[in-house]
């Protein structure tokens, strides 16, 4: 097996681990906290290995540049989504992940122009018609003790962000030597001045946000989680550069975090959405999963 299959699939082993971790162990901590903390584990550990196996930090501009465009965009996209699992039902919110492969394919023309095959937008059609059928079924439902369409919405707006940074990932790793090293050390140092700037922000607008000592295993969890989510993911994409299609090739397999964190959330979590909804968001999914294999 390629040595970027294996990295892909441990990218979305760690996925389905940090969103379990944060839906039952994180419920009541900021998800700014959150998310803080799984950058600075991040950062500790990925710097000092720039300086000590690599070269140090890069000089490339467009580097720079992709890297401080990416944190911003995903720092934000991360903590509506870390909200989103927190106080949705993981059934809802999941699903409106599926539309990530959507603006995948937006990104492949706008900037690649590569022309998507007929069944790659009827599937991106699929994925948003069906999304959209889940909020609305959802909203509509009398079956459902509360109606969590906003936290669907925050999961669809973070996945629109997640969609464009997904394709800039790439543009980063090919620009400098040892780009899954150098842009996962930098990308998380960069959010960890971002997302600390936003949690003093909300400090002091008077909310109360960092955590008692019993916090601490949890953070931890979450923040080793996200480190091997990420750091494996970006080691696929720049194991797979020379192969066509590669970046879609890796994030059709850490993809499949998403059937699976929904069935979890079914099964052993014992959530309960309406059946409309229900319906809609596992066709988004499958839709979405459909798309990005199309793509390669």
């Amino acid at each position: 097996m390629p040595l970027w299959i294996v990295f892909s699939l441990v990218s979305m082993t760690a996925s389905v681990a940090k969103v379990l971790i944060v839906k039952r162990l994180c419920g009541q901590i900021d998800s700014r906290v959150v998310i803080l903390s799984g950058r600075v584990v991040s950062s500790a550990v990925l710097l000092p290995m720039l300086f000590m196996v690599g070269d140090g930090f890069p000089t490339d501009a467009t580097f720079w540049l992709v890297t401080f465009t990416t944190a911003l965009i995903t720092a934000f996209a991360s903590i509506m989504f870390t909200e989103a699992v927190r106080k949705g039902p993981l059934p809802l919110v999941i699903p409106a992940q599926a539309i990530v492969p959507v603006f995948t394919l937006l990104m492949l023309w706008a900037i690649w122009h590569e022309s998507p095959s007929a069944p790659a937008v009827l599937f991106m059609l699929v994925s948003m018609v069906s999304v959209s059928w889940m909020l609305y079924a959802n909203y509509r439902s009398e079956e459902t003790t509360h109606k969590p369409t906003f936290y669907a919405l925050l999961s669809l707006a973070a996945a629109v962000i997640f969609g464009v940074s997904t394709m800039l990932d790439r543009v980063a790793i090919a620009s400098v030597q040892q780009g899954a090293l150098a842009y996962s050390a930098c990308w998380n140092g960069i959010s960890v001045l971002l997302v600390s700037a936003e949690c003093l922000r909300k400090k002091s607008a008077g909310a109360k946000l960092f955590p008692d000592k019993k916090a601490i295993v949890p953070l931890l969890l979450f923040s080793f989680s996200v480190l091997a989510f990420f750091y494996t993911q970006q080691l696929a994409v720049q194991l797979s550069l020379e192969i066509d299609g590669a970046i879609v090739n890796v994030k059709s397999i850490v993809t499949l975090h998403l059937a699976v964190v929904v069935f979890i959330g079914l099964l052993v979590f014992k959530e309960k959405v309406s059946k409309q909804a229900l319906v809609a968001g596992l066709l988004a999914l499958f839709s979405g999963l459909a798309l990005l294999r199309v793509l390669t």
